[in-house]
């Protein structure tokens, strides 16, 4: 996710039990909702789990739809490098096609094992997580930890995995049972960035197994196809903050990071920011930071009302 990388390539982590398969399931409604066609790869379960999603579970399957990924992955890339469209043309085309694909890997730590294309596995890996993004294909990947493992066993990959977006929940262990449970709370790292921000997670009594009903509306299928959405539809994974069914009454605090640089914005006065101008001058203690990051802060920024995307890249702060 340095240029390349996905902001909507999720690694969701934690120790079992500890609520990340339950925030997977929540992530899939919030995708399903924005128009993509939702597919999950779960070898531990069965399609009764996922109703009104597509899911494929015994590993003949799981390696067939990789395979099926991979080649689509390359067939965009191929048409999109010989076409004349810009990036955003481009993305716009695939969302007015309805070919927004979100892949979810449950227990990722296993296809290593299991996969019998070793070969594939390590295209599929390297391809997902570098090219995905502008080719409307970003992937969830579900496992026990953020080692090399978690990306399906491929080797030389840690770098790839520490500039995704990484969601830890947080277990406890019951004093009585010693089973961990959930806590409801979770660590997010933002992608490129090393600081791990404390969050809460979205309040749910049971687990979500029917997406049904969070099919987009008949007269509105799929979703503007504008800038401002694209970055709204990046952002679903970094409301986490936000607790299902609460009120917003609470402002949200910024990190550190976030809070120099709308203090640089207001200082500056800035009315609208765009990434892509204000990078070269916006520094704290001599240390300039990547795009990426900054739009990390962004959207911290545009989560605490403080402003709205307008364009991609490019926020209006709102006047207080």
């Amino acid at each position: 996710m340095g240029a390349e990388f996905s902001q909507a390539d999720l690694l969701n982590l934690g120790q079992p039990r500890g609520g990340k398969s339950w925030l997977a399931r929540y992530v899939i409604q919030l995708k399903k909702q924005a128009g993509y066609r939702v597919i999950v790869l779960d070898p531990d379960s069965n399609r009764s789990e996922w109703r009104g999603v597509e899911s494929y579970h015994s590993w003949d399957d799981i390696e067939q739809q990789i395979r099926d990924y991979v080649e689509e992955l390359q067939s965009r890339l191929k048409t999109f490098n010989n076409s004349s469209l810009s990036e955003s043309q481009w993305r716009q085309k695939l969302w007015a096609e309805g070919k927004a694909l979100s892949l979810i890997c449950e227990e990722a730590t296993t296809y290593g094992d299991f996969i019998k294309d070793a070969e594939l596995l390590d295209k599929f890996g390297k391809l997902a997580l570098t090219k995905s993004r502008k080719q409307e294909m970003p992937i969830t990947v579900v496992a026990h930890n953020n080692t090399q493992t978690c990306l399906f066993g491929i080797k030389g990959l840690h770098n790839l995995v520490s500039k995704m977006l990484q969601v830890e929940c947080l277990a406890e262990v019951d004093s009585v049972t010693l089973q961990p449970s959930s806590t409801g709370k979770a660590k997010v790292k933002l992608d490129s960035s090393n600081e791990w921000l404390d969050v809460n997670l979205p309040k749910m009594s049971v687990k979500i197994s029917d997406f049904s009903d969070a099919l987009p509306a008949e007269s509105n299928p799929n979703p503007p196809i504008d800038k401002a959405t694209l970055e709204r539809i990046y952002e679903l994974e970094f409301n986490l903050a936000n607790k299902a069914g609460d009120t917003q009454d609470e402002p949200k605090k910024l990190s550190p990071q976030a809070q120099k640089l709308y203090e640089y914005l207001t200082r500056t006065e800035r009315i609208e920011a765009d990434v892509r101008e204000f990078k070269g001058n916006f520094k704290v203690a001599g240390e300039r930071f990547t795009v990426e990051q900054i739009k990390g802060w962004m959207y911290e920024i545009v989560g605490a009302g403080l402003a709205d995307w307008i364009a991609e890249g490019v926020i209006k702060l709102n006047q207080i």
